[in-house]
C-alpha cells in the first residue's frame, strides 16, 4: 500500500485531514488504535467551534446539530469587572457554535471508515532515500509505503516518541469538569463564563437534540480544591454560588465527567516525513475554547501545503512542505497558549491589587471599542488563529 499521507490517530482532526486530502484525491490512510466502534454514551462533552472551522466543516459536507452563541458576557465573580461580546459588534450572524463532541467524532469517522486500520498503532518509522519514501511497520506487522506521516494522535503522541521530539509539558494543577443541566437563562444564544475563587466556570446552550438540557457546563477547579473522589460533592457543594451569580436555578442532569489539565507544545513539529498536527503538537487550557479550533487551523494549513506540492510538482520536497506548514503554525499556536496562560494566572491571583487591576481591565476593555473589537473578532475567528 502507498498512501500519500499516513494518518497516526483516527480522531476529529485526523479524519477531518483524511477527509479533506480525498476531496483533492489524495490518497490516505488512518492508523487508529481503538477497535472502531460508534460512540454509544451519552451526548456530554461538547466542543466550541469557530466561524473558521465550521466553515471547513461545512466545505467537505460534514454537518452536525449545533447551538449558535450570539453574545458571550464574562466577569469576576469576585469583584465588578466585566465585559461583554456581541457578533453584532462585528456584523456577523454568530461568535461560535456548541456541538456535541460524539455527533462530530462519528459523522468523520463515518465518512472515512473504509479507509482507517482500527485495533492497530505504528511500531516503526523507516526512511527509504532511494524512494523518498518512509517504510511503516504496523503492530499488526503490515507496512505501509508513504511520503508523509502525520501525527494526530493526541497529547501523548506515539509519533511524536518515535520522532523523538523534544516537548515542553506542564501542569495547570486544575480538573476540568463537565456536564449538562437544565437551567432558565433569560437567552438561549447567550454564553457566558465566570471567574471566582471556586473555578473558572462556562456556561453554554447545546444542540437542540440533547433531551432535556439546554445548557452544557465546563468549570476548571484547583485540584487542592478537590480529590478524585468528591468531584460530585464539589459541584452539588457549590453550584449554588453560581446560580446565584446568574439568577437561574442550575439542575444537573448527566454524568459529570472531569480530566486533568496541563498545557504542552513542541519545540519542532517535523522531523524527516513525519509532522505533528492538533494536539499531538500542543495543548492549552479549555477557558477560551480554543483547543478544537488550533487543531483544524493546523489541519487546513497542512492540506493546503500537501495539496499546492502535490500539484505542482511529479516530485514533492516533504522537507519543504513541511516545514511551511511548520511556519504557518508554530509560533500562532504558542502565542495562544501563552495568551491562555496568562489569563489562568491573572484570574488565579489571590493577590488583592492584581484583583483590583483585572476588574479595571475588564471593565476598561468593554468601554473601548477597538480593544473590544479586536477581542471579538479575535474569538470568532475573523483574525487569523
Amino acid at each position: 500500500m502507498n498512501p500519500v499521507v499516513t494518518i497516526s490517530g483516527g480522531g476529529i482532526i485526523g479524519n477531518y485531514i483524511s477527509l479533506r486530502l480525498d476531496k483533492s484525491n489524495i490518497k490516505s490512510v488512518i492508523i487508529e488504535k481503538s477497535k472502531g466502534q460508534n460512540s454509544q454514551k451519552e451526548n456530554i462533552r461538547t466542543l466550541t467551534l469557530n466561524r473558521f472551522s465550521k466553515k471547513l466543516l461545512d466545505d467537505i459536507g460534514i454537518k452536525v446539530p449545533f447551538a449558535a452563541i450570539k453574545n458571550i458576557y464574562v466577569f469576576d465573580g469576585d469583584g465588578s469587572g466585566k465585559i461583554d461580546f456581541s457578533s453584532t459588534e462585528i456584523d456577523e450572524d454568530d461568535l461560535s457554535y456548541v456541538v456535541f463532541f460524539n455527533d462530530l467524532y462519528d459523522q468523520l469517522q463515518n465518512q472515512e471508515r473504509h479507509q482507517i486500520f482500527f485495533d492497530n498503532e505504528i511500531e516503526k518509522i523507516a526512511i527509504d532515500n532511494e524512494t523518498n519514501t518512509s517504510e511503516i511497520t504496523l503492530s499488526s506487522k503490515d507496512k505501509i509505503n508513504t511520503k508523509f506521516i502525520a501525527g494526530c494522535d493526541g497529547r501523548n503522541s506515539n509519533v511524536a516518541k518515535i520522532a523523538s521530539l523534544n516537548e515542553k509539558k506542564s501542569s495547570y494543577d486544575q480538573t476540568a469538569i463537565t456536564f449538562t443541566a437544565k437551567c432558565e437563562l433569560d437567552n438561549v444564544e447567550d454564553a457566558h463564563q465566570i471567574f471566582s475563587e471556586k473555578g473558572i466556570f462556562a456556561i453554554m446552550p447545546v444542540p437542540k437534540n440533547k433531551a432535556d438540557s439546554s445548557h452544557t457546563i465546563v468549570w476548571s477547579v484547583d485540584n487542592k480544591n478537590i480529590t478524585d473522589n468528591n468531584i460530585e460533592n464539589y459541584v452539588y457543594s457549590n453550584i449554588s454560588y453560581f446560580e446565584k451569580k446568574l439568577a437561574t436555578k442550575i439542575e444537573v442532569n448527566s454524568e459529570i465527567l472531569n480530566f486533568k489539565l496541563f498545557n504542552h507544545h513542541f519545540e519542532n513539529y517535523i522531523s524527516d516525513h513525519i509532522v505533528l498536527v492538533g494536539d499531538a503538537a500542543h495543548s492549552i487550557h479549555p477557558l477560551a475554547g480554543q483547543g478544537v479550533n488550533l487543531g483544524f487551523a493546523d489541519a487546513d494549513a497542512l492540506c493546503e501545503e500537501i495539496a499546492d506540492s502535490y500539484e505542482r510538482s511529479i516530485y514533492i520536497d516533504q522537507a519543504t512542505t513541511l516545514k511551511r506548514y511548520e511556519i504557518r503554525r508554530k509560533n500562532m499556536n504558542l502565542l495562544m497558549l501563552k495568551s491562555m496562560d496568562f489569563f489562568v494566572n491573572l484570574f488565579g491571583s489571590k493577590n488583592l491589587y492584581i484583583k483590583l487591576l483585572r476588574n479595571f481591565g475588564l471593565s476598561g476593555v468593554n468601554k473601548t471599542q477597538f480593544l473590544k473589537k479586536f477581542f471579538i473578532n479575535h474569538a470568532a475567528a475573523k483574525n487569523n488563529l
